[in-house]
């Protein structure tokens, strides 16, 4: 987000969910400001043109026109980004360059067509069900709450939720998205095969080596692991988590656009 346009969100709490979401892609992408009309950003943003006016009006202003204006006097100012020295480019730390060839090469595997088979379904299903266990909830979770920004209805379970939960609420969702470093936790493999049963769309983000959930999804990312094990590294630090993060944010930004 560009600092300049941070005090927009900051009546935030008078805001409605959709509301927020529309001031969100804007001040997160503000080279759209003045290039956009009102019926572009509610496109974008899944909400109507008449959320974006009431967004408007509850900001100050009398309509779409006024609060772009606003925005536009607010990039004219210098912004507040120090540039980094080159003292602290030439001082990275040298595991930085391996995480960056980490990265690289597991967005080498995401392909464009699990990209636009991801952005189909973000734009044609309206109801999630996620699933992770251990550090893997933690991402879940984190996916969950991105989805439920863009308007889905997105629900997060893990291992400590009774397995009826899952079978009870199986029916009213339509995707199925499990995380699991291993692929092999039988929990995720449990709940994979359920929804699989039921006829939801199982997608899954797991470590690249073969694994039984990467087989059981109708769309599998594979993500880039350098532990040799695991069982044994799953303690470990490592560019995984990061890796993952990157990811979902990649795929997100894609299917919004």
């Amino acid at each position: 987000m560009d600092n300049r346009l941070a005090p927009l969100l900051s009546r935030g709490e008078l805001l409605t969910r959709a509301e927020y979401r529309a001031l969100a892609h804007l001040t997160e992408h503000p080279l759209l400001v003045g290039h956009i009309t009102v019926r572009e950003l509610a496109k974008r943003t899944y909400v109507s043109t008449a959320t974006i006016v009431r967004l408007c009006q509850k900001l100050g202003f009398s309509g779409y026109s006024e609060f772009i204006w606003h925005c536009k006097q607010l990039l004219s100012d210098t912004p507040h980004i120090r540039e980094p020295s080159p003292d602290t480019v030439d001082h990275l730390p040298e595991l930085f360059a391996r995480f960056v060839a980490n990265y690289q090469q597991t967005f080498r595997w995401v392909s464009m067509e699990k990209r636009q088979r991801f952005s189909a379904l973000l734009r044609d299903k309206e109801s999630f069900f996620l699933y992770g266990a251990g550090f893997s909830y933690l991402f879940a979770e984190y996916l969950t709450k991105k989805l439920q920004v863009l308007g889905k209805a997105a629900f997060i379970s893990g291992p400590g939720d009774s397995r009826n939960i899952f079978l009870s609420n199986a029916a009213r969702y339509q995707v199925f998205i499990a995380v699991s470093r291993s692929g092999e936790t039988e929990q995720v493999l449990d709940k994979a095969r359920i929804a699989k049963n039921v006829g939801m769309t199982v997608v899954a983000f797991t470590r690249a080596s073969a694994n039984s959930l990467a087989a059981l999804a109708d769309l599998h990312f594979a993500l880039y692991d350098e532990a040799v094990h695991f069982a044994a590294e799953a303690a470990g630090i490592t560019s995984f988590e990061s890796n993952l993060v990157l990811l979902i944010d990649l795929l997100l930004l894609e299917a919004t656009e």
